[in-house]
C-alpha cells in the first residue's frame, strides 16, 4: 500500500490518489484516525492508504477486457464450518463441510474442479496440502495462495475415513460471480 497524508474522508475509498501532476497513482482503500478529548471532542486524521496503480492496473484491465478478474481459483463447492460443538454433537471432525458440489456450469459440459476430482456433498475438508484447515476462511486462504490451473491436495474425511483428493483449480468467471459465486461460502 501507499501511505499518504492526503485527506481521505469517509466514503472516499475507491477514489483516486493523485500526485502533484494530476496523475492517478493509487486507489484510496483505508484511513486511520484517532479521536481524543482533552478540552472537548476532536478528531485527528492520521494515515491514509492507497493501492498502487501498478497493482490495480491488471485488475482494471481484466474488468475492462473480460468483465471479471481472470486467474482467480475456485474449487466449485458450497461449504459451511464444522465447529467444535457441532463436531462433538454429530461425532465428526472439525473442518469444512461440503454442502454441495457445483454442477456443470457451461453448455459445453465443462465440469467444476470438485466434480471432476470426485468430491462429494457430505465430505469434510480437514486439510489442504497436508496442513489442517478448520474454517472456510482458512480453506479460502490456502486456495488463494494458488492460481487457476494449479493442483492442490484436499485432505478429506468421508464416512469416517481420511482420504486425499487432488483437485485442479478452475478459474472464477463472470458467470460464477453473478450466479452464486460468493467466496465466503462458495470455494
Amino acid at each position: 500500500l501507499i501511505q499518504t497524508d492526503a485527506a481521505i474522508n469517509s466514503g472516499n475509498s475507491g477514489g483516486p490518489l493523485v500526485n502533484s501532476y494530476g496523475q492517478v497513482i493509487g486507489i484510496n482503500s483505508a484511513k486511520m484516525s484517532s479521536t481524543y478529548s482533552t478540552s472537548g471532542s476532536a478528531s485527528v486524521e492520521g494515515l491514509g492508504f492507497a493501492i498502487p496503480m501498478t497493482q490495480a492496473q491488471t485488475i482494471i484491465d481484466d474488468l475492462i477486457n473480460y468483465g471479471y478478474v481472470t486467474g482467480r481459483p475456485q474449487i466449485g463447492i458450497s461449504v459451511s464450518n464444522v465447529d467444535e460443538y457441532t463436531a462433538t454433537l454429530y461425532n465428526m471432525p472439525i473442518g469444512v463441510y461440503v454442502r454441495s458440489v457445483t454442477p456443470n456450469r457451461d453448455l459445453d459440459a465443462t465440469r467444476e474442479a470438485a466434480e471432476k476430482a470426485g468430491i462429494q456433498a457430505g465430505d469434510i475438508i480437514i486439510g489442504v496440502n497436508g496442513e489442517s484447515v478448520s474454517t472456510d476462511d482458512e480453506l479460502n486462504k490456502k486456495k488463494d495462495e494458488h492460481n487457476a490451473g494449479d493442483t492442490i491436495t484436499l485432505n478429506i474425511s468421508r464416512n469416517g475415513a481420511d482420504i486425499n483428493i487432488d483437485v485442479t483449480l478452475e478459474e472464477v468467471t463472470q458467470g460464477d460471480q453473478i450466479f452464486g459465486g460468493s467466496e465466503s461460502t462458495q470455494n
